[in-house]
């Protein structure tokens, strides 16, 4: 680019080639499934060998929903208030397509519509996937425009400093053009509360707190997972005691989550206390390191159930202990990220569809090809070796060891845990984090950007600079100072 030139025009905006990213991921995504359509109700098709099993059209045909009544009805769908509404609206689409459902429909007419439902739900899926695309390039835009339009300002050119700092929207294709995407979108509706908890987001971001709410509690109601980012809201905005913003947040969502458990006890108790204590009080299952250590053992960890979740709570009381000592504030992606890995960590279940919230999160907590490179091969791995440990592909004949199985679970959490270092090293020195370039705070923070620390009286221009400034440049004038030059830096 020329010194006079400008960055204008569509090559240089990254939504039209994000979403076309997404797109082309997307098509491939279904592409990918489509060994997997059965289309003769007699000849059945083993998804695991193929590497494309789907939850969406085997629910569809094993819980009966596929014979008419309420999807919440059926016992066989143990499944959140949030994916319910969804499933009910991909079965009613359906029908307007010409599906069979009710009583009388044959099992090949309850096939083919459950191909028709799970057509349906990859559309519906790929709005949500465009959603969490366009969320998280928005999501990089505008940190630093209360302080940009003082850029010029003499104090902060006596500083040596550039007011400007680079956009982060082209960080977004760390998400559109995820490898976890391709392999994990559609297992389930998992990507539905992915788009819900990144629209909460930028709503916060947008300094609505009571809209973030209502989103954040739609999301939790979808998936519980997404409670990590009100953790993240809850602890940074009692270190900056901003909490009247705090109070419309947490108000808003708690009463959207309750309403919608209260909605679906309601329609039928019994269901739903089936759902919960599926969800929340499940066995071990695949992909966590209580299932290696049950496999390798051939028994049961005794009490998996309090260990696990005693290690998940000591786990983030560390995180909020660090989130309120470090010398500055952390970005509230940077604290989503990092509980969301400690649940992963610690949890007794890891399927991979709970991969999906961690690829916005982390693109927004830590925007570094590299590291982005290494949660993605991991997390690839991962994702091809669970299908053929489910389908017996890496289990040697005449035993039960799946070593391959095993060693994909260590180097999937190996992968997260690196990831979380990486995190944990900018919380510790902030003047590496790749997002803060400039005057930039926090993208992601809405009244929390720029906010004065609530450990001290540094004012909120001072606590954005990521480096000290030394003495010989804090105190120079404002003429004796080149603005583009970087200045005495402590």
């Amino acid at each position: 680019m020329g010194r006079h030139a400008q960055r204008r025009g569509v090559f240089f905006d990254p939504a039209p080639w994000a979403i076309l990213t997404g797109l082309l991921v997307w098509l491939a995504t279904v592409y990918r499934i489509t060994p997997c359509i059965q289309h003769d109700v007699t000849k059945a098709v083993d998804p695991y060998q193929r590497l494309c099993y789907s939850d969406i059209p085997v629910i569809y045909q094993v819980s009966g929903i596929g014979r008419g009544g309420m999807v919440l009805g059926h016992s066989g769908v143990l499944q959140s208030p949030g994916v319910v509404a969804v499933m009910t609206l991909c079965r009613a689409v359906a029908r307007l397509f010409g599906a069979t459902v009710g009583p009388r429909a044959s099992a090949q007419q309850v096939l083919d519509a459950a191909n028709t439902y799970w057509a349906i739900a990859s559309v519906v899926l790929f709005v949500a996937f465009v959603a969490v695309v366009v969320a998280t390039m928005l999501l990089g835009r505008g940190s630093d425009a209360s302080i940009q339009s003082r850029g010029s300002d003499a104090s902060i050119q006596s500083r040596g400093r550039d007011g400007t700092a680079r956009r982060r929207s082209w960080d977004a294709f760390l998400v559109a053009a995820s490898p976890v995407v391709l392999m994990a979108g559609l297992i389930d509706f998992s990507m539905v509360a992915v788009a819900l908890a990144m629209a909460s987001m930028l709503a916060w971001a947008r300094r609505r707190p009571i809209v973030a709410g209502v989103l954040v509690g739609l999301a939790c109601a979808t998936s519980l997972q997404v409670a990590v980012i009100v953790f993240a809201v809850l602890l940074l905005c009692l270190r900056t005691t901003l909490l009247s913003d705090l109070g419309r947040y947490l108000g808003s969502a708690l009463g959207t989550f309750l309403l919608c458990h209260a909605i679906a006890a309601v329609v039928n108790p019994s269901t739903w206390w089936a759902m919960i204590r599926a969800i929340y009080w499940s066995g071990t299952g695949l992909g966590s390191l209580w299932y290696v250590i049950q496999d390798t053992t051939g028994s049961e960890v005794p009490a998996v159930g309090w260990i696990a979740g005693t290690l998940t709570v000591a786990g983030l009381l560390l995180l909020a202990w660090l989130v309120l000592t470090v010398p500055r504030r952390p970005r509230v992606a940077q604290v989503a990220v990092l509980a969301l890995l400690i649940l992963f960590c610690t949890n007794k279940v890891f399927s991979p569809q709970f991969a999906l919230l961690l690829v916005p999160l982390a693109a927004l907590a830590r925007p570094d090809w590299r590291d982005w490179g290494v949660l993605s091969v991991s997390e690839l791995l991962y994702q091809c070796a669970v299908w053929a440990h489910l389908g017996g592909l890496t289990t040697p004949g005449g035993t039960d060891s799946d070593v391959v199985y095993w060693a994909a679970v260590v180097v999937r959490i190996a992968g997260e845990v690196w990831f979380a270092w990486g995190v944990v090293d900018d919380l510790r020195r902030p003047w590496n984090d790749p997002v803060r370039r400039g005057f930039t705070d926090d993208p992601t923070g809405g009244v929390l950007d720029h906010a004065p620390d609530g450990q001290d009286d540094v004012p909120a221009l001072e606590s954005a600079s990521p480096e000290p400034v030394a003495d010989d440049a804090r105190d120079a004038g404002a003429g004796d100072t080149d603005p583009s030059d970087p200045g005495e830096v402590g």
